[in-house]
């Protein structure tokens, strides 16, 4: 099971953010980019180049979630590229 942690919050808006995540496991480590709108969904970006490209409407998230639930139960069961 992975541990996670918030280590970056940037704010777009009160209810939109980035948050820059470190997923890490007792073998390895991988950062992830949440964009988090409004609270009710939850797009996951394995590289900040992806999330650039979404914001540019050039490509669509590597995943998405609609609840912090899913989101957190993906993060603790992803697997990290060794």
């Amino acid at each position: 099971m992975n541990q996670f942690e918030v280590f970056h919050t940037e704010y777009l808006r009160p209810s939109r953010t980035i948050e820059t995540v470190l997923v890490k496991n007792e073998y390895s480590s991988e950062v992830f980019f949440v964009y988090n709108y409004e609270g009710i969904s939850f797009r996951v970006f394995k590289t900040h180049l992806g999330l650039i490209n979404f914001f540019l409407d050039k490509l669509d998230s590597d995943f998405h979630f609609s609840s912090k639930n899913e989101l957190d139960d993906f993060l603790s069961e992803v697997k990290l590229a060794a």
